[in-house]
């Protein structure tokens, strides 16, 4: 790929679909490695990765022509979905807004602390997949590099935040003091664990597990102290919990009306907060009396307030960001020269021996071949070095910062 024409990328999120929408585009990670490959088995795609959280799913490429690439994607992955739901980007906009998910920038909750791990986990899928190359593996290393400077040098990475965090404050101000009442969490995966050390930060009385794999709701019982149910067991579970909490994959429907029929504590309301994607909490369950279900698109209003709350940090990452896009341009120009740098290389070799069997007639003395290679070595770094500036020249940073500016109008 000489240019960045064939670098695509197409997708919905949190910005574009609501999460009735998005449920029915996720990925699950048991079938991203198919996905993948099945993507790159088309005539139209190279290299693929894809990244699929519960407010994102997304697919980079790079193929034999944007246009063919991006249609093969649709074709694949985004089945009958309205265009309205989908946005794609392509050459330095693509990279543009991979470099913002890794930083937080593009998330429902603004420098949230999740994305890194979950684009991390993306790059080695696709490497597990066979599905990288020698395009897409730079940029995404890049952008975990990205990621994590953002959060060092910027406001954005002051503080705990996640979607989970976010899930918590909820419930806190429902509730003010948590020491009296009972959390479950339904899920004891990775968020189901960031929940559930947020509600124990919060003073949490007592807090519950139900997890498919029962052992890991035992091990995470055993670290907060509270009980451990089996899946069949959820209605019992349930039946005493003030706070439930569900994150988990592929459980569409998992919970029912009927799982709360037993509910002992119905003089005071249940807060039933469903993280999944897609939805694990039948909407009818809102109708319960004395039961309060959100879904992700419910805590947009805290997230939009928080995000307000952090706006000077994302302007503030604008310099990182087209810095960090310049630098990964700059290396990329530069390793195209590779073939003509090796030449090069050669080439200095051949005249410098050539010239010393000119004027030494194979007679040159210690002192004349160090004097010798030493220059050819010289010139050849100032090539080099010329080669470089001629590679931070072909895009200016100016003109990097006014093409963000237009990506940034186009969201």
């Amino acid at each position: 790929m000489d240019t960045l024409q064939d670098l695509c990328l197409v997708g919905l999120s949190h910005r574009s679909a609501p999460v009735a929408v998005r449920e029915r585009y996720a990925v699950q990670p048991a079938d991203t490695r198919k996905c993948l490959q099945e993507l790159c088995k088309s005539e139209t795609i190279l290299e693929a990765t894809l990244i699929s959280t519960c407010n994102r799913t997304e697919v980079l490429v790079v193929g034999k022509g944007a246009d063919d690439a991006a249609a093969t994607i649709r074709r694949q992955l985004f089945r009958n979905l309205d265009e309205e739901h989908l946005y794609e980007h392509r050459g330095v906009h693509a990279v543009m807004h991979l470099f913002r998910v890794a930083s937080g920038l593009d998330s429902l909750v603004l420098g949230e602390s999740e994305i890194l791990a979950q684009v991390k986990r993306g790059l080695e899928t696709a490497r597990q997949a066979g599905t990288l190359g020698e395009h897409l593996q730079p940029m995404l290393t890049q952008a975990l590099q990205v990621g994590k400077r953002m959060r060092n040098e910027t406001e954005i990475g002051q503080g705990t935040l996640s979607v989970a965090k976010i899930a918590v404050d909820i419930a806190h101000r429902a509730f003010g003091k948590f020491n009296d009442h009972m959390g479950l969490i339904v899920g004891a995966g990775e968020t189901g664990l960031l929940v559930a050390r947020h509600l124990r930060d919060a003073g949490i009385g007592e807090l519950d597990f139900v997890n498919r794999t029962h052992g890991r709701a035992e091990n995470a019982a055993a670290e907060f102290g509270g009980k451990a149910f089996r899946l069949d067991d959820l209605a019992l579970a349930i039946a005493g919990a003030d706070v439930i909490v569900v994150c988990v994959d592929n459980g569409a429907g998992l919970l029912t009306p009927a799982h709360f029929a037993e509910r002992h504590n119905r003089d005071r309301p249940t807060l039933v907060m469903d993280l999944s994607v897609p939805r694990a909490v039948e909407e009818s369950v809102a109708d319960l009396p004395n039961l309060l279900l959100y879904n992700l698109d419910d805590i947009e209003p805290v997230v939009e307030r928080n995000r307000r709350a952090r706006g000077d940090a994302s302007v503030a990452s604008s310099e990182i960001l087209v810095a960090e896009v310049h630098k990964f341009l700059t290396l990329r120009t530069y390793a195209a020269f590779s073939p003509t740098i090796a030449d090069l290389r050669q080439r200095y070799d051949e005249v410098r021996e050539e010239v010393l069997d000119e004027t030494c007639q194979e007679q040159a003395s210690p002192r004349e071949l160090q004097l010798a290679h030493e220059l050819s070595k010289r010139l050849l770094a100032l090539s080099l070095e010329k080669m470089k500036e001629g590679a931070r020249r072909a895009r200016s940073e100016e003109s990097l910062d006014r093409e963000y500016q237009r990506y940034l109008q186009d969201l």
